[in-house]
């Protein structure tokens, strides 16, 4: 059996690292709505549903191997397949910080996780990642080099949200201690790093397509 023509798999991979970021903005919208309404058993299906992503990216390098092993790109098509396996690492991560939200409903229940000071924060934390998952996944399938730097600056509202949150914590008037606080810590750091990966995603895609760095590439 002829191997897969090399044009087909970078379309595929291009594909995949679409449908994982997909996937990881479903997992984190999912277990944000589990958080901010204490559905566990939704939070549970984030949990179990984990493995899918970790799959895909499997699949994905499988796809990847192939490519180097029969094809031996260069330049363009090799930055592609390369930047393919990196941005998968990152996706799976996207994915492992949407569980971890997940397990902290689940081992919270049945008490709420959220005090009432910070659940309009988390709401929009939640929607500013998720968009970002989402515009990440648009920039892995066309390859657009400008939304891809455009989520560099859509990130600035998930790092003003961040420190906002740390505001509200080292407020004098804190009434809910410290285990409450240590959660929402913890809880702002993933949804934070969560959009990281997003854009760290998003210039993995520059790199494929131009062979610079989004620092370099004048808008």
């Amino acid at each position: 059996m002829p191997p897969v023509p090399l044009p087909q798999q970078l379309s595929e991979l291009a594909d995949l690292l679409g449908e994982m970021c997909t996937a990881a903005a479903g997992a984190l919208n999912r277990a944000t709505t589990a958080m901010l309404d204490g559905r566990v058993r939704l939070a549970e299906q984030v949990i179990a549903g984990d493995a899918r992503i970790d799959a895909m990216r499997a699949q994905l390098e499988e796809v990847a191997t192939d490519a180097l092993l029969f094809h031996s790109p260069v330049a363009g098509d090799l930055r592609a397949v390369v930047s393919a396996i990196r941005a998968a690492g990152d996706i799976e991560r996207m994915g492992d910080l949407a569980l971890h939200v997940a397990q902290v409903v689940s081992m919270r229940h049945p008490r709420p996780v959220l005090p009432p000071e910070v659940r309009d924060d988390f709401t929009q934390m939640g929607a500013v990642a998720v968009q970002l998952a989402l515009k990440a996944a648009q920039v892995a399938r066309s390859r657009n080099v400008i939304l891809a730097v455009e989520l560099d600056t859509d990130d600035d509202a998930m790092d003003k949200l961040h420190r906002h949150m740390f505001t509200v914590l080292m407020d004098p008037s804190w009434p809910h201690g410290v285990p409450a606080a240590v959660d929402i810590t913890l809880l702002a750091r993933y949804y934070e790093r969560f959009a990281d990966h997003a854009v760290v995603v998003a210039y993995h895609t520059v790199y494929a397509v131009t062979g610079e760095e989004p620092d370099a590439i004048p808008i």
